[in-house]
């Protein structure tokens, strides 16, 4: 009789796909975690460890030139403005990297997330259509016994 079958095949697949779609949400956290987590990084390891060293550059530039005795004006102003310029520029450019990395990892989270809806809804059609398959198969039985 394929009546239970059918019940007992849309139910599985149903099981099946909220299972795959639990291990896809589960996947989306660590992916929120792990872009959350190098962001931290960033902030707290990368970008003041990039600062004591801009500002150990920018000190040993400003003493030589003391220990040189050259005035800090013309030309020794404008390449202590062109290095502070371009550490400015690399700081950004770090900020900016460590940004689109957290995105990207956000919405990778995101997708997984969007996967798992499908795939629940997934389940809920073939539990659906395991329920049209039994009726059909229960009306298929009843009009071959007579019963219609």
């Amino acid at each position: 009789m394929s009546f239970f079958g059918d019940l007992i095949a849309g139910d599985a697949a149903a099981k099946a796909s909220n299972y795959n779609a639990a291990l896809l949400d589960r996947d989306a956290k660590l992916k929120e975690q792990q872009a959350e987590q190098g962001y931290k990084v960033f902030e707290q390891y990368d970008l003041p460890r990039f600062d004591y060293f801009a500002e150990k550059q920018r000190g040993a530039l400003e003493t030589s030139f003391a220990g040189a005795g050259v005035e800090f004006s013309g030309s020794a102003y404008s390449l202590a403005l062109e290095n502070q310029i371009m550490v400015d520029t690399d700081r950004d450019m770090m900020q900016y990297n460590a940004e689109i990395a957290r995105d990207q990892g956000i919405n990778d989270a995101i997708m997984q997330r969007a996967e798992a809806n499908v795939e629940r809804y997934r389940g809920r059609v073939a539990k659906t259509a395991s329920y049209f398959r039994a009726a059909s198969s229960l009306l298929t039985d009843a009009s071959t016994v007579g019963v219609i």
